[in-house]
């Protein structure tokens, strides 16, 4: 099968997002504002989290939970490259499947490697819009036999000199493209992700 065809880098992230950032805040809907306060409270929350050196792993968690609360029928998680810069390590899935959770944590990177692998190797967004058929899930498909997760659309996590620090990915349970609306939660994820993850590193120095 063609990579191009399900597995590819998103369009211009940063461009995008600059395009949907603000789209909520143009809603005349009582609910969007109010829903929209509330996102930019939580992530309030979360940098405050930060600055208060709470455990990386409690602010991850609450950040991928804030995300998810934007759109119910999306799942998230926050992966982390290992010190070695060769592997995936564990960050925050609160609402993944166990046993996928366990089977992912310590995996290799690579030009391959499922979603999140192959973001981080490749240091650029990947969409797979079917795990079910997509090349780059060919070894990595048993892992999610039995989650029901079909979708997953993975972005790496970037440090402010551009060094890959993880990845945030957005799961789903259908085939499913994006529609561009993902972008500014996208970008609200991985900007406090590796704000949070940078914190963390410098306070362990």
């Amino acid at each position: 099968m063609d990579d191009s065809t399900q597995s590819q880098p998103a369009t211009e992230p940063t461009d995008t997002a600059a395009k949907t950032q603000k789209l909520p805040r143009l809603s005349s809907d009582t609910d969007d504002v109010e829903k929209q306060a509330a996102f930019e409270a939580g992530q309030k929350k979360i940098v405050q989290m930060i600055d208060s050196n709470a455990p990386l792993a409690e602010i991850l968690n609450n950040l991928v939970l804030l995300v998810e609360a934007q759109t119910p029928e999306m799942l998230c998680s926050v992966l982390l490259l290992s010190a070695d810069g060769n592997h995936i390590e564990h960050g925050a899935a609160p609402s993944l499947p166990e046993q996928y959770v366990k089977a992912v944590n310590g995996a290799p990177i690579g030009p391959n490697n499922g979603s999140c692998g192959t973001a981080m190797y490749r240091g650029e967004p990947v969409v797979v819009t079917d795990i079910n058929s997509d090349p780059l899930w060919d070894d990595y498909r048993a892992l999610a036999a039995g989650t029901d997760l079909r979708a997953c659309w993975s972005t790496p996590i970037m440090s402010r000199r551009g060094k890959v620090l993880g990845s945030f990915a957005m799961y789903y349970r259908q085939p499913q493209s994006p529609t561009g609306a993902e972008a500014y939660l996208t970008k609200v994820a991985t900007t406090i992700a590796a704000q949070a993850i940078e914190h963390h590193a410098r306070q362990r120095q």
